[in-house]
């Protein structure tokens, strides 16, 4: 473990090994690892330890609060129990503003503990070294005086560039560091905050790991199901502060989480109609606000037959924000479409049944759609996941069948062919 003792990693779950020391703790050995899955790994540290789920509630409350901070311990074995399974469940929801909030809580905690009165005593600078070392950060001791202030670290120029790139501050720059072959000579403060920028971007749940089906398994585990139920509460309590999770830093939303109003004026546009004056602020409000850019909002115009390229890219570039008063629109409201006569919902050729019955959340109640850019994006991609996972099941079940058909067929001894 790097020579860093046990009660650093309760403090710190992001440390690599950090996993050895919760297995070890909670009794599972290498023989046992080889044989369980996932799913039996969460199942028996929330057996192991039973506050686990009020602890990743109060996780997620101070999430939706933007409170930055832990409201439960964070020196002890329940803390390190708690990070695997957090990261689990927000890449299940696939919830960017929890994503965020995570790796923003971890991160803000780790400067907190190392900037605290004292904390020169219970974190020496040594330690701060083997944190560093542990995570890949090449970081040294060093005891440089320049210009009569004491630099007593020394670090790696490529591991400085990689922590501070997230840094926007004149003062991160490198023509502002003391810098000489390869190495940027530091102040504790400075490590500090440079390793703050590092677990904010470690901890950040990956996505990708998370596939449908262990997503499904997941959801077997009562405890679990419990919390996403929990989760999926605060979210919609707080749909104000979740806009932004709605869709990924960078995402394109493609036609197929378009909401009808979207699909109806954009088919309009591309077999060179002439919208009216709303409709073309609900196509370009819209694209602004599903991570589109400037021109590609200006080239969905380009198909009207009175399509001006400099009025159309004065209007856009006013509606995201970077011209006019630097104020960037929101979409239309669902109740504001519907008074303008842009709402689709039940349209023969575009009608959604979410914006016409509302979601179904997992204990039953109905959510109804208030935004196409933002809560019908939501919605439909978990429609579209389900769907996926339907589909996945059906297709395992009929390839078991057929499996077991084939199996019985080549039982059958062959018939002897009579003259």
């Amino acid at each position: 473990m790097d020579g860093i003792p046990e009660k650093y990693y309760y403090q710190f779950p992001w440390l690599n090994g950090s996993s050895d020391v919760l297995f070890n703790r909670a009794g599972i050995t290498v023989d046992e690892l080889n044989s369980l899955s996932i799913v039996d790994i969460i199942q028996r540290l929330l057996r192991e330890y039973p506050d686990l789920k009020d602890r990743i509630l109060l996780f997620f409350e101070s999430a939706v609060k933007n409170e930055e901070r832990f409201q439960t311990p964070t020196d002890d074995i329940v803390h390190l129990a708690m990070y695997p399974i957090l990261q689990i469940l927000i890449s299940m929801l696939k919830n960017r503003v929890l994503a965020n909030a995570l790796s923003n809580i971890y991160a803000k905690h780790c400067k907190r503990v190392l900037a605290q009165t004292g904390a020169v005593r219970t974190y020496p600078n040594k330690l701060i070294q083997q944190i560093c070392k542990n995570v890949g950060i090449d970081c040294n001791l060093g005891f440089e005086f320049i210009e009569k202030i004491q630099y007593s670290f020394e670090m790696d120029f490529a591991s400085y560039l990689m922590s501070a790139a997230r840094l926007s501050d004149s003062k991160w720059k490198l023509v502002n560091q003391r810098f000489q072959d390869g190495k940027i000579f530091l102040i504790r403060p400075d490590v500090v905050m440079l390793l703050r920028e590092f677990v904010r971007k470690k901890v950040q749940p990956d996505f990708k790991d998370m596939t449908p089906e262990l997503a499904e398994e997941m959801e077997q585990i009562p405890k679990i199901k419990e919390i996403l139920v929990e989760v999926e509460k605060l979210i919609q309590e707080n749909m104000s502060r979740f806009q932004s999770s709605l869709i990924s830093d960078g995402e394109k939303i493609g036609s197929d989480l378009f909401a009808p109003c979207i699909q109806a004026i954009l088919y309009r546009m591309l077999q060179g109609e002439n919208l009216s004056h709303n409709e073309r602020l609900a196509i370009c409000f819209f694209y602004l606000n599903t991570n589109h850019t400037i021109e590609e909002t200006v080239d969905l115009f380009r198909t009207s037959p009175d399509f001006d390229e400099s009025i159309a890219r004065y209007q856009v570039e006013f509606a995201a924000g970077s011209g006019g008063k630097g104020k960037k629109y929101s979409m239309f409201k669902c109740s504001k479409l519907k008074s303008l006569h842009l709402c689709y919902a039940d349209h023969k050729d575009f009608g959604d049944k979410l914006c016409i019955k509302g979601a179904k959340k997992r204990n039953g109640e109905i959510v109804q759609m208030q935004n196409p850019a933002k809560d019908f994006i939501f919605w439909k991609k978990i429609e579209l996941n389900r769907l996926h996972r339907t589909q996945i099941a059906i297709g395992e079940q009929t390839i078991t069948s057929k499996t077991e058909i084939n199996e019985k067929q080549s039982k059958i001894p062959p018939q002897t062919s009579r003259k």
